[in-house]
């Protein structure tokens, strides 16, 4: 095989009989996978000017053609091929699953005794001012009352205070 193809223009006269292939050009075309592929497309083409074609007219085929590319619209050219979808979804979901898989990292657990800070605004506050302060606070999670758990004669003020600013 050599880096030379056969001549594009002898493939017709072949096809329809007028030439024939020299030995050297038979042996090119069954080591050249391009050329044969040229061949096969030739001969499929010398086809369709066979004897089965002889009763088409072809200028009123061509009109018929024609008038259907006037009457319909051209149909709108699709952006996104479907390799470029899929190429989307998988990138989508394979973003999910690393968001989904992956350890999240949450605050880092501070010790009770850190928690604890000074707020010098209620340095002036008196017990009273200090008292309601304190009742707006939640209590922590595990020492909550939870109100709709409990009989309303158990509730204090504070609880049912409280109460009555959630529902609102």
């Amino acid at each position: 095989m050599t880096d030379q193809h056969l001549d594009s223009d002898r493939f017709p006269a072949v096809a329809r009989g007028e030439a024939s292939w020299t030995p050297a050009e038979s042996a090119h075309l069954d080591g050249c996978a391009e050329c044969r592929l040229e061949w096969k497309l030739v001969g499929a083409a010398g086809t369709l000017a066979g004897p089965g074609s002889a009763g088409i007219d072809a200028p009123r085929v061509a009109a018929a053609v024609l008038r259907r590319l006037i009457s319909e619209p051209a149909r709108p050219k699709r952006q996104w091929s479907r390799r470029a979808g899929l190429v989307l979804a998988l990138g989508a979901a394979a973003v999910l699953a690393i968001a989904v898989l992956l350890p999240r990292q949450g605050p880092p657990l501070v010790p009770a005794a850190a928690a604890i800070t000074v707020l010098h605004e209620l340095d002036d506050l008196t017990p009273a001012e200090l008292e309601a302060v304190l009742e707006t606070i939640p209590p922590p999670a595990e020492e909550a009352l939870h109100v709709e758990a409990a009989p309303l004669g158990e509730l204090s003020v504070p609880d049912l205070e409280r109460m009555l600013r959630a529902m609102e």
